[in-house]
């Protein structure tokens, strides 16, 4: 909801302390560079995963996936929570769906498909089964003694030799990948369709399969299964729909990405091969694969990111919102992704943190192993959702992605998630009518404050309107600033919108009206993220007064003209 607030009435909003600091604070300088393009923006970064209220956020992609996945049976839509819940087998994933998915086949996917089609969403993303074994059908706790294979779970094949049906046999013991697709296709359509799914991820935290889904996989998987299990399920997704999107290998967080959490013959691969971590195996596998199949098998590397950084209180991600260093904490784990000068307090650097920041460190892999390669978080999470701290994590988290050129990203975060959600919003719909942040980032910079971050953009080659998102990690203090556009045009006002305070909802303030040489002076909230949309106004001359002038210098024309006549018929 977005609320037009007086610059009096913000000013009021001050507390003492916090005009005093900011009398005291030096001026920030920001200078964008509109004429200066960085590279696209992808409008997939501003994503969310199933379960967050579509109602509340514009998202630019959706992802069905998680735990309850790997074991999904899309024949009667029963899954398995794993560890995540006593290893129950039910009908969690339809139980909330609309009644007209909760009975036919792939329920859960067509349900999402549909979600995600009524929010105007136009990426999807759904995970494949590659686990081994879905649910059979029945109700309950799984129990050591009916660990898979048993009659508790049917066997996942991924191409069926027969002809494909739209009703698929319950009782010939084994579900089908390609089958699946096909009910897809048949229902929702493909990867073109516009209403189908766009990509397909080759299953879920595949490294933790022996501690989440124990009752199918006994002992841990190893990297040489992985890439076996990955290579036939992505051939199968490419086979069934060339065009669509393949995501891998969906990797839980810095332990898999770096040894694919200790599989049992990681250390031999990596001494054989001299990689640095399994991320580089792993693209050079799926770049052998492309080779010998003919088909580029993995177009996105997928990973997880949940940050370990801890708070003054020792904790990770806390709600200490009383304690600034617990804040500090939060706004500053965002820098693990990609500034090296940064060592976050957590398990990970005090082990050694050799691939922080992580994105650089990803792109060299990438660019050694598998170009072209692109990248999603398709879970992340800096926590705070419930406070401010929060929405200023996530405003950073997705300004870097647009300046590191990340494909893909959909936030993992469903309860007390609002301030991450309206941070989403500022990027695509800031003024509650559809506005967004703009998919050409341009250069930016900031000098004076190491609490400023600020991300630009314009549409296409376009500099008539220049977005700036602008956070401001001032706990207490506001921060004056002031902002210079270097480009070819005139910008002469500004529209401004802010997310800060107590209220997840995103405030229209004043207009910033008379800009002169491209420059103007504000003040930033503490704690705060804003928003400056500034113009460019042409002074073009409208039609009607062009019809009217040029109808009025033809009357004069005409008159002098006859003048002129008059004056020589009289000599």
């Amino acid at each position: 909801m977005i609320k037009k607030i007086t610059a009096a009435i913000a000013a009021l909003a001050m507390t003492a302390a916090a005009r005093s600091a900011a009398a005291a604070s030096p001026t920030v300088e920001i200078n964008v560079k509109a004429d200066d393009p960085v590279r696209r923006i992808s409008p997939y970064i501003y994503g969310v995963n199933s379960g967050v209220d579509l109602n509340a956020v514009s998202a630019g992609s959706f992802r069905l996936g998680g735990n309850r996945l790997s074991a999904y049976n899309w024949e009667n839509n029963y899954s398995n929570a794993g560890s995540d819940y006593h290893n129950s087998t039910d009908l969690y994933l339809v139980q909330n769906v609309p009644d007209e998915f909760k009975n036919v086949p792939a329920g859960a996917a067509l349900a999402a498909a549909n979600e995600a089609n009524g929010g105007n969403i136009p990426y999807r993303l759904l995970t494949l089964q590659m686990l081994g074994y879905v649910s059979a059908g029945k109700r309950g706790n799984i129990t050591e003694e009916y660990a898979a294979p048993s009659e508790r779970w049917v066997k996942v094949e991924n191409r069926k030799s027969g002809e494909f049906s739209l009703e698929p046999d319950k009782k010939d013991g084994a579900v089908y990948i390609d089958e699946y697709l096909n009910y897809l296709f048949e229902k929702i359509g493909n990867s073109q369709s516009g209403t189908g799914f766009n990509a397909y991820a080759l299953d879920n935290e595949p490294s933790l399969w022996s501690s989440t889904h124990s009752m199918v996989q006994r002992s841990p998987l190893t990297c040489s299964e992985l890439i076996e299990k990955s290579k036939a399920l992505a051939l199968t997704v490419k086979d069934m729909d060339g065009n669509a999107e393949v995501f891998g290998p969906s990797l839980y967080g810095y332990n898999a990405y770096n040894n694919f959490q200790n599989a049992p013959d990681w250390q031999e691969i990596k001494s054989e091969n001299g990689y640095r971590w399994f991320i580089d195996f792993y693209l050079d596998e799926m770049k052998k694969a492309e080779q010998e199949s003919g088909k580029r098998l993995l177009d996105v590397l997928d990973i997880h990111y949940y940050t370990e950084a801890k708070g003054e209180c020792g904790e990770r991600s806390c709600s200490h919102y009383d304690n600034d260093g617990c804040i500090s904490a939060r706004l500053n784990s965002v820098r693990s992704l990609y500034d090296e000068n940064y060592r976050e307090n957590s398990w990970i650097v005090d082990s050694g943190a050799e691939f922080f920041p992580l994105l650089p460190n990803i792109e060299q892999s990438i660019d050694k192993y598998y170009p072209d390669t692109k990248i999603a978080f398709t879970e992340y999470n800096f926590g705070g959702g419930d406070h401010i701290s929060g929405g200023v994590a996530e405003a950073d988290t997705l300004g870097i992605f647009a300046e590191q050129g990340v494909y893909f990203a959909s936030i993992w975060s469903f309860d007390k998630n609002g301030f991450q959600l309206a941070a989403i919003n500022m990027f695509t719909n800031y003024d509650g009518a559809g506005s967004s942040f703009g998919d050409t980032l341009v250069e930016s910079s900031v000098s004076g404050s190491d609490d400023i971050s600020v991300y630009s953009a314009i549409d296409g080659d376009n500099s008539d309107t220049v977005r700036m998102i602008v956070t401001n990690r001032s706990i207490h203090g506001s921060s004056p600033a002031r902002i210079a556009i270097d480009g070819s045009l005139d910008h002469t006002s500004a529209e401004v919108y802010s997310l800060s305070g107590d209220l997840a909802e995103i405030k229209r303030l004043d207009d910033i009206d008379g800009i002169k040489d491209n420059s103007f002076e504000y003040e930033l909230p503490p704690l705060s993220v804003t928003e400056f949309v500034i113009k460019h106004e042409s002074r073009s001359v409208s039609p009607v007064f062009t019809a009217v002038a040029a109808a009025a210098v033809a009357a004069v024309v005409s008159a002098a003209v006859m003048i002129f006549r008059r004056i020589s018929k009289n000599k």
